[in-house]
This record gives structure tokens, sequence and C-alpha cells, in this order.
């Protein structure tokens, strides 16, 4: 061929001639200088010139006259047919550099050699143009070229990588047409392409064929094995992998079919956390002389640590002669994993020490493991040394970054770490234009950061900027979460019905709907919550996350108001967890049902469940507000006694308030004193609110002066101290709070109360006059006013906090954002369903007491939730019993 021709040292003269003369071929003009000369050609111009002459003398090609007569041979000069002379123009165009001048050359080879072709294609698969060698791939059919066993394999690989499943069938029809389906090289190639394409049925009705003709080979059955693992089917993978250890070990060529065949399987057995298969396929490896080889090594490692044995994982470690980064970071990762941390930084130690060059996957397994752990300063302070060390942060190290920020509300270092990722093209810097899947993860991590912040505006920002087609579930779910757990509720649930409407519908997953009711549960959105409860029976897709979902519910159905749902869920569920016992027993204990709370921590118990400090708290609570005093501090007592769990701040808060609503305020302060560690803020917030309630203005001024010294006095803490002033009618003192709170620049909250109606919900202020039935409302309520107290209901004008007289106190009394959203309750509900009212602070006493005569004279449950507690008020009493 071309390149077996000796170098020309000397200088060619040609003499071209016109084709007219071309009557003696082989006398006159000898293409062997020609293929010499493009030997010679160092640029696509010259190429070009030589190409042109070979057009224009005919040498590409034989005269039709002359195909027929047989010249005889010139033994001086070899002869050279016009198919030589094509390839040689096609290979001196790819010397240069000019694949597409090639390829319009191959095309007018005739025939052309398949050699070139697969080259060709070879070539652009290996730059990673995909697309470019399937093209190529129908250019030389269309040429008439017949593909061989080494074009087939190549263009199946760009099939499968792209991946293309409808190119990839053509090809599949090429293959049986030309009658390469019994060959096993080949037809592994099909496999692995259907594979890739997402297609585990036809792969596996393929490797079927292979099997029964007999062909099959160990790449045969790794490949099938590779297909079920990357289907997430690793029950059936490590099931054919046993197969294959039983039928084609003694087909095995060499070693490394062998070594795949370990690497393929263990990811099956790290998915399924199957530790003795895993301790199965290593006693497979030793046996077939495979765990000396590094990648079985390191797929052991990483198998054992996500198995949770990384004792085993050790084992392997120090057993390995060779070790490389893989193998440190497969440990630091497994640490890291498993919770274990501190063994995870002590690996990362002992790296540094050993020189053992860091890749960006070490760095950002310890970024990460600092992050989880809840150490973002820390995480922060590993990206800064990677960064000086020259290692490239990638777009998972961004997101452990993103999320160790989140989790500090480091609003200015998440900042820098977007404007980092946007430097350095981790992230594009116009609207989202798609991408690779990192690209979105980024996005999506950004939106958690900003949510978590509370920067709203970026974070909707950055959703927005995303195409509805490009979002995906977590993308969504970052966001209805953020506006859910931080923003506001009414936001996430707007967002959940964007989300799961036409166009471009996107199912939600068991986090989303999770966050959905979070927001219907802080809003008591209990016809929303019914709605995506019904959504969740509806669809199948959430029975893995039964807990999750099922707790969320209980949840939602307590905090809405309707805690005998609650229950009926909590009863139905096929299993529990101890996050479904304490959702329950939270439930009872707000809706003043104690006795109910504490058969549900018996039973909880009984069912195996030991209490934890969570467990005890919530009973404490339920105590509380049951005015069960005597069951509580029982329980209080117990918990370090019996149990073993000691009494933190957030014990004692409630058992002060357990003594503190039963009027045993000497007592609670007793406990104050004795406690064990130095009160905390919500132990003087507890104190304070029982001296509201018993109007010890000068214990009250303590607890007071000590949230001060602790900086944690808010708008609550003054509004309670101005509670305890009017009562005692100081109201020089009331005046002194409020000019202290606008100096301090701290602003009341204003009460708020809301009320599902038949055309949605109403929101309230005090002395609202904003809604379109302001004057029906007030008329209602002067009516009924005037109804009760003809009852005997009495206005409790201590609840006025204002300098004013009598009448002017009844009056704001009145306007009470609870009394107008009962009287629009009133007009909007039917008769016999209940009114469910939420308020954003804690209910008036007056308005308590204004319900509890109304609840007499209506024909309707009157429900109210307040951030304490429920208070349900039918036939003239109340649920809390006045242990509010």
């Amino acid at each position: 061929m071309i390149f077996n021709l000796p170098r020309v040292t000397t200088p060619i003269g040609v003499r071209f001639i016109s084709v007219a003369t071309v009557a003696c071929f082989a006398r006159d003009v000898s293409p062997i200088h020609f293929a010499a000369l493009l030997n010679e050609c160092r640029s696509v111009n010259a190429v070009h010139q030589v190409h042109q002459q070979l057009i224009a003398l005919g040498l590409l090609s034989y005269p039709a006259s002359l195909l027929a007569v047989s010249f005889p041979p010139v033994p001086s000069q070899p002869f050279v047919s016009p198919r030589s002379l094509g390839t040689g123009v096609v290979a001196a165009y790819l010397a240069c550099g000019s694949t597409n001048e090639a390829l319009l050359a191959l095309e007018h080879v005739i025939p052309s050699p398949t050699v070139w072709w697969n080259l060709l294609i070879r070539e652009q698969i290996k730059e990673g143009h995909l697309d470019h060698a399937i093209a190529i791939s129908c250019r030389m059919l269309r040429a008439g070229t017949r593909p061989d066993h080494f074009t087939l394999p190549h263009m199946l690989k760009a099939c499968g990588e792209l991946p293309s499943y409808r190119c990839g069938i053509t090809f599949h029809g090429i293959i049986c047409r030309n009658g390469f389906e019994s060959n096993v090289f080949i037809c592994n190639a099909v496999v692995a392409m259907y594979a890739r394409c997402g297609s585990l049925e036809e792969a596996s009705l393929v490797f079927e064929e292979i099997t029964q003709k007999g062909i099959d080979d160990v790449i045969s059955w790794n490949s099938i094995v590779a297909a079920h693992v990357k289907h997430n089917k690793p029950w059936t993978a490590l099931n054919m992998f046993s197969k294959m250890a039983m039928i084609v070990h003694e087909k095995a060529t060499n070693d490394r079919s062998d070594i795949i065949s370990i690497v393929s399987i263990l990811p099956a057995c790290a998915s399924l956390k199957a530790l003795p298969q895993t301790r199965e396929i290593h006693s497979h490896a030793i046996r077939h002389g495979t765990f000396p080889d590094a990648f079985v090594g390191n797929s052991l490692v990483d198998t054992y640590a996500k198995c949770g044995s990384m004792k085993d994982a050790v084992k392997v470690f120090n057993m390995m002669e060779f070790k490389d980064v893989v193998t440190w970071n497969a440990m630091v990762t497994g640490y890291s994993q498993r919770g274990n941390f501190e063994a995870a930084f002590e690996i990362f130690k002992n790296m540094l020490k050993e020189n053992i060059s860091l890749d960006v996957v070490t760095w950002t397994a310890v970024i990460a493991g600092y992050a989880q752990r809840g150490c973002s300063q820390e995480a922060l302070n590993i990206f800064r040394q990677m960064v000086f060390s020259g290692s490239e942060p990638n777009s998972v190290t961004m997101i452990s970054l993103l999320s160790a920020c989140a989790s500090l509300g480091a609003c200015s270092q998440g900042m820098e770490t977007h404007a980092y990722s946007l430097k350095n093209g981790l992230l594009s810097l116009d609207d989202y234009s798609g991408g690779d899947g990192e690209d979105l993860m980024v996005h999506n991590a950004l939106i958690d950061m900003y949510s978590k912040c509370r920067i709203f505006k970026a974070a909707r920002s950055i959703f927005d900027s995303l195409p509805r087609m490009e979002r995906n579930v977590v993308t969504w779910t970052v966001m209805i979460g953020g506006y859910a757990q931080y923003g506001d509720s009414n936001d996430a649930l707007m967002l959940f019905s964007e989300m799961i409407l036409k166009p471009h519908p996107v199912a939600p997953n068991a986090f989303t709907v999770s966050c959905v009711l979070m927001a219907c549960a802080h809003l008591s959105a209990l016809r929303m919550g019914k709605q995506i409860h019904a959504y969740v029976v509806r669809q199948h897709r959430y029975e893995a996350s039964t807990y999750f979902v099922a707790n969320c519910l209980i949840d939602m159905y307590s905090k809405c108001g309707d805690v005998d749902t609650a229950r009926h869920l909590f009863d139905s569920m096929p299993q529990r967890n101890a996050i479904s016992w304490t959702s329950m027993m939270t439930g009872y204990g707000m809706h003043g049902r104690g006795n109910e709370a504490l058969e549900i921590f018996e039973k909880m118990q009984k069912a195996g469940f030991v209490p934890d400090d969570i467990s005890f708290l919530v009973v404490q609570y339920a105590c509380s507000h049951s005015g069960m005093v005597d069951r509580g501090l029982e329980y209080f007592d117990s918990m370090s006694r019996d149990y073993g769990v000691a009494a933190c701040a957030e014990h004692y808060a409630c058992a002060i308030d357990l003594l503190a609503r039963s009027g045993q305020i000497d007592k609670a302060w007793n406990i104050v004193k004795d406690m064990p560690m130095e009160p905390t803020a919500v132990v003087w917030v507890a104190l304070l609110s029982a001296c509201r309630v018993h109007s010890n203005v000068e214990l009250a001024e303590y607890a007071l002066s000590k949230l001060v010294e602790m900086n944690a006095e808010n708008d609550g803490s003054y509004t309670l101290i101005s509670n305890v002033y009017a009562k005692a009618r100081r109201w020089k003192d009331v005046a002194r709070i409020r000019n202290l709170m606008k100096n301090s620049g701290i602003k009341k909250r204003p009460g708020c109360s809301w009320v599902q109606g038949k055309k949605g919900t109403a929101s309230f202020f005090v002395g609202d006059r904003s809604h379109s039935l302001s004057p029906q409302i007030y008329a209602l309520l002067e009516r009924l006013i005037d109804r009760v107290k003809s009852m005997g209901y009495v206005p409790e004008t201590d609840f006025a906090l204002h300098d004013v007289d009598d009448e002017e106190k009844n009056n704001l009394l009145v306007e009470h954002s609870e009394k107008l959203a009962l009287a629009y309750g009133l007009l909007t509900t039917s008769p016999g369903t209940a009114i469910r009212i939420t308020k954003n602070l804690r209910v008036c006493g007056d308005c308590h007491s204004a319900f509890t005569y109304i609840s007499k004279i209506v024909d309707h449950e009157i429900i109210v939730r307040d951030p304490s507690r429920f208070h349900h008020f039918k036939n003239g009493s109340c649920s809390c019993g006045g242990y509010w």
C-alpha cells in the first residue's frame, strides 16, 4: 500500500498531460509517482492540488474502454490501481487533519475499503463526536461498503453512549441482514448497546440467543450482569453472576475477564447492602487469584463500606500491597457515609502524612463529611485548603459546600461559592439553557442554600431561570421546601399545584409530599391537606416511603385540628417507627387530650420502643396542657431514675410550665433555682409566661432581665411583660416597654387570624374592615355579644392593653382578629360544620371566654389553634379545661 513505498529523495518531475492523450496509460503516465507525491504532502492545499490533477487525468478510475484490456506489466514501475491512489488521497487528507475532505474522497473510491471507514468512525468516537460517527456509518452504507466485524461494534458503541435506541435497533437489523448474528464479539456489543439505551428487555433477549447458540463467553455474561446492575436489578444481577461462575469459568481466556466480572457485580451488593454476598464474591476473587488486583481491592473496600462493614473494609485495605488515591478515597468516603467522621478525618490526615496526591474526590468527601456533621465552618476551611493546593473543585464539591453554607446560614459564603461556580465554569452565567445533570444539581443546591438563608428573591430567580422542561423533582422540592420551612407556606402550596399541572407535570416524591404537608400544617389548610392525602392514596409510588409520608399525614391532620383522623391513620399503619409514636402523642398533647397521649406512650413501650428525651418532652407537654400535674411531674422524675435519660433545659421548662398553669408558681421558681445547669432562654420564657397568668410582676421583671442579659428578648417577651403590667394597671410601665421596643427596633407582631370558608381562606387583623363582608361581620358580632352578655358573659377588659375607659375597652375587644374570623365563619359556613380558626399569637383571654358562651348558641364546633395548642369550643365548654 501507499505507506510502504520508499521515500523519494530527489524532486519528482511529472509531465501532466490531457485526458485525450492517455492512449497508452501504462507507458506515458506513472501513477506511482502520484502515490509518492501524496506521501510527501504536508498541507491540505498541497493534497488538494494533487487530488485535482488525479481527477483531471482520470487516474482515480479506469476508462471504460480499457477495463477489458490487459496491459503487460512494466518491470521498472509497479502497478498502482486507482483504488490505491484513492486511499492514498484519503490517507493524505487524514495526515493533514482534514477529516471532512478525507470522507468526501473516500466516498468516491470504488469500491471503498472498509478499513478506512473503520478508521474514520473510530477517530470520531475517540474525540467524543458520537453523532458524527453514526453519520459516517450511514454514509458508508450509502456508498455500498459492507461493514465488517470491526465496524459494527464501533457503530453500536456510538449508539449506546449517545444513547440512541432508534439508531441502535437499525444497526441491529443491519447485523442480522449481513449474517453477523453468530459473531459473539458483535453480539456482546449489541447487549451492551441495548443496556446503555435503557432497554434491558432487548438486551436480555439478545443474551438468551447468544447462550442458546452456545457462543457466549465471559464478556457476554459481564455485559448482561452490568446491564442488570445499571437498571437497578441487583438481585437478578447476583443470580446471573452465580450462573456465570458455574457455566463459563472455563471459557475465560484471561485474568482480565475475571477482574471485570468482580468489579461489575460488586455495585449490586453495595446497592443491596448485601454483606454475605459481598463476602462470597470476595472469596471467589481470592480463589481465582484476582484479589491482589487494585481494581478489585478498591471495589471491595467501597462495597464493604457501603454495606456498613468498615471492619471488613479495613481488612481489605490493610491487605492491599498497592494502594492508590482511589483506595484511600474509598476509606474516607466509607467512614463519612457511616457517620464516623473522626475516622474519616484521621484517614485524611494520614493521606497528607503519606504524601498521597489528593484528588477532587478526597477533598469533596472530607467537605461533605464536615457538612453532614454540621461542622459547616470546618467544611469552608477545607475548601479553602483545596483551592490553595491547586486542586480543581467539581460540581459535587460545590454542592457539598453549598450544603454547608445552607446549614450554617452563611449567606455571604454561599454567595461567594455561587460566584466561584460562575467564574470557573461550573455554572452557566446566562439563563439555564440545558446541560449535564451536574449543572442542574448545582442550580438545585443554590436554590436550597438561598432558601435556607431566607433570601427567597434569589432562590426564586434561579428557580424561574430554569425552563419548566428542565426542572426535575429535586428542583421543585427544594423550592417548595424552602417556602414551607422558612418562607410563606401559601407560596409552597401554589408552587405544588403548578408542579403537578400540565404541561410538563412533574411527579412529586415523598420529600415533596412531606414539604407540602408541612405547609398545610403551618396554615391549618385542612382542605388542601385532604386533597394531597387523596393524591397520595391514588398513587402507588410512595409505598417505599410509608413511614415518611404517613408520619407527615399524622402531623398535618393533628395540626389542622382533626386529631381523630390522625389516630385513624396511625392505627392503620402496618408498621410504625419512633416518629410515628411521637407524632401521635404530640397531636393528642396539643389538643389537650393527655390521657390518650399517655395511652400511646404506654403502648409505644409495649411495642419495644425505648423512650428518649423527645418522648419525655412530648409527655410533659401533654400533661401540662391537660392539667395532669402529678403525672407530668412523675414522668419528669422517672426519666432519669428509671430510663437513664438526662433532663435538659427544655424538660425543666416543661416542668415549670406544668406547675405554673396549676397556680404553683413558687414551686416553679424553686425548680429554676435548683436546676443543675444554667437556665436557658426557654426556661425564663416559661417563667415569664407563668407570671402573666398569675400577675407576679416582680418575678416577671426578673425573668425579663435575664432574657435581656442573654440577648434573647424578642417581641413576645416584651408583650408578655406588657400584659403583666396592664393586668396590674401599671400603664406607665406599659408605655415604657412600648418606647423601649420602639427605640430598640423591635416591632410587635400584629395579631392575625384566618379561617377557611366555602370560597377559600380569609385573613383578619385587629380592627380589620377591609373585607367585603365587613358590615355584616361587625353587625353579627354586635348581636352575638349582646346575646351572650344576657347569658352571663362579662368582657375581660384586662386584655384591652390600653389606658382608656371601660366602654372603649369593650369596643377594642370586639375588634380582635379571632372574633372577626369567627363571625366570617358563621356567615359563610353551613350549619353543623366545624369552624376552624388559626391565630398567629396566643388566643386572647376575653375571646376565649366569649367563644365559650357563643358555642352554646351556634350550631358549630369552634376549633381555634394558636402557637401553643388547640381549643375545641362546643356546647359552652372548651377542651383545654382552663389549662392554657
